[in-house]
């Protein structure tokens, strides 16, 4: 039960710590706010109202918490954010911890302030170390040996002159070669001055003229029986230094040998130039684009889709022409001036025009083959025949192109009278054939239509009309040793292009849909019929 009274019970044996005197043994409600801990609260809230960056635009208060404003430390935390002067003494003891015993204070590594040495001071002072010397690297020299070093400018200096000249003189090679590359060495190792190695190189090579020539075409002209001693040393100089061209003295002992700078600049690489200052520091960059202008840029377009405009305007024009205009010398000649324009105006690729033309005359075969057959005839990718001794070309009249297809003809179609004397030259032809038969066999069906070679000595004439690749010629002299004629004669592009387009309906890559056109069979067929190409 409860003792009587009404009053608490109480523990005189107690006493706290927060108690005042004047309240002898009556005990104090809990005050949170004299713990050391919300005195640290209150410090660091204090110290976040007088911070003037927390309390812009951009931030919270701290104690309300926020993205802006600082954060919100735990109290675990919050005894690593005192200052260093505080964690430097020792704590003190807080009610809710435990004392720290000493012996955990003297071995706790952190409680342990660190101990300077004082620096160990020294009656000498220290010097700063003096630079080594890069040791030259070996090298035998033959010529400028210790003892002519030594006495350069007395005697040495003056031998080796003596002995590079008669080498010069001699053309000895081999013996220029090594007193130029030992006076370069020589200079650019230190043993000699770089100024007086280059006009000891100088005084070796000789004087030149003035009328001397510069160009590199000229010198060779000039010296093509002779030697050329400028050229020599600048041979071997680009052999000394194309490992390093760093050296300071280089320059000294170019500039010093009286060489040509412009024949320098003719035989010297861009690097080494570079070095001696005769060109710019630009001129890599200058060339590289040079080259990738001349090289690399597209002169000319050779699908449809670079240039559309141009292809379309070809196509416009062939068909329009072709259609409304009757095929007179006149018009065609003119269309094919028109096209030449665009070939130029949209840098067009000329084998792609003549495929479009091609496909074009395709189209329209059947209406409008005498105004292609002009055109081609008039245009310059018609194959020409050439005038050679000894080789008998046909007679034009046997000629399989019509007479109104030829240059200059007012008409486009085949008269009567065309019919008959056409009718009479066959017959000459057929008669002049079976005789030719009677005296060569069947060797005159090759001569039909083709130049007749009556020379021994044409034939090698009839090869060198300028074949560029071997295999072909080689052809073309087994045909002329077998038949006695010339190779017929075609455009060889249009006959590629057909081929191309024939043979793709000839592969794999054909689809089952894809049907061989029958008017590019025809068109094939007309244009050797008429002698445009030649199988």
């Amino acid at each position: 039960m409860a003792p009587g009274g009404g009053g608490k019970r109480k523990r005189g044996d107690r006493t706290y710590s927060q108690d005042s005197s004047n309240d002898g043994s009556r005990p104090s409600p809990h005050r949170p706010g004299n713990l050391s801990l919300a005195h640290q609260m209150h410090q660091q809230q204090g110290q976040g109202r007088d911070q003037p960056e927390h309390r812009g635009r951009g931030g919270r208060r701290a104690s309300r918490g926020g993205r802006g404003g600082a954060q919100l430390r735990s109290p675990i935390s919050a005894s690593n954010t005192t200052p260093i002067s505080s964690k430097s003494s020792p704590a003190a003891p807080n009610a809710m911890s435990p004392p720290v015993s000493a012996s955990y204070r003297q071995n706790d590594p952190k409680q342990t302030p660190p101990t300077r040495q004082s620096p160990v001071t020294t009656n000498s002072v220290q010097q700063p170390p003096e630079p080594l010397r890069q040791a030259s690297p070996p090298y035998d020299y033959e010529f400028l040996r210790e003892n002519n070093v030594g006495s350069w400018k007395s005697s040495g200096r003056s031998v080796v002159i003596n002995l590079g000249v008669y080498a010069r003189r001699t053309e000895d090679s081999m013996t220029l070669g090594s007193i130029l590359q030992e006076l370069v060495r020589s200079g650019l190792n230190a043993r000699i001055d770089p100024t007086d190695a280059g006009a000891t190189i100088k005084d070796i090579l000789g004087e030149t003229t003035a009328s001397e020539p510069n160009t590199i075409a000229n010198r060779t002209a000039m010296h093509s029986a002779t030697f050329d001693p400028q050229s020599f040393f600048l041979d071997c100089l680009s052999i000394l230094t194309d490992a390093d061209i760093s050296n300071p003295s280089l320059r000294s002992i170019v500039l010093s040998t009286g060489v040509s700078p412009i024949l320098m600049r003719q035989e010297l690489e861009s690097s080494l130039l570079q070095s001696l200052g005769l060109i710019r520091d630009t001129f890599g960059r200058m060339g590289i684009r040079k080259q990738t202008n001349l090289l690399y840029r597209q002169s000319n377009y050779n699908l449809l889709r670079e240039e559309t405009e141009g292809y379309s305007k070809l196509v416009t024009e062939l068909f329009s022409t072709s259609g409304n205009e009757p095929p007179t010398s006149e018009v065609v000649e003119d269309t094919f001036e028109r096209v030449k324009a665009m070939i130029g105006a949209f840098d067009l690729d000329v084998g792609r025009v003549l495929d479009v033309t091609l496909d074009v005359f395709a189209a329209v075969l059947v209406k409008q083959y005498r105004f292609f057959v002009r055109y081609l005839r008039a245009s310059s990718w018609w194959p020409e025949n050439k005038e050679l001794n000894g080789v008998q070309l046909p007679n034009q009249a046997y000629d399989t192109l019509p007479k109104w297809a030829l240059p200059g003809s007012s008409g486009w179609t085949t008269s009567e009278g065309d019919m008959d004397e056409m009718f009479d030259y066959k017959e000459q032809r057929d008669k002049a054939f079976w005789e030719r038969v009677r005296e060569v066999g069947m060797s005159a069906f090759f001569e039909i239509g083709a130049g007749r070679v009556t020379q021994v000595a044409s034939k090698e004439a009839a090869l060198n009309q300028g074949h560029e690749d071997s295999a072909e010629l080689d052809q073309d002299r087994k045909w002329i040793e077998a038949t006695g004629t010339l190779p017929p004669i075609g455009n060889r592009v249009a006959a590629q292009l057909l081929g191309f387009k024939l043979r793709f309906y000839a592969s794999s890559a054909r689809e089952l849909n894809d049907i061989l056109p029958v008017n590019l069979i025809y068109l094939a067929a007309l244009l050797i019929k008429i002698g445009f190409i030649s199988l």
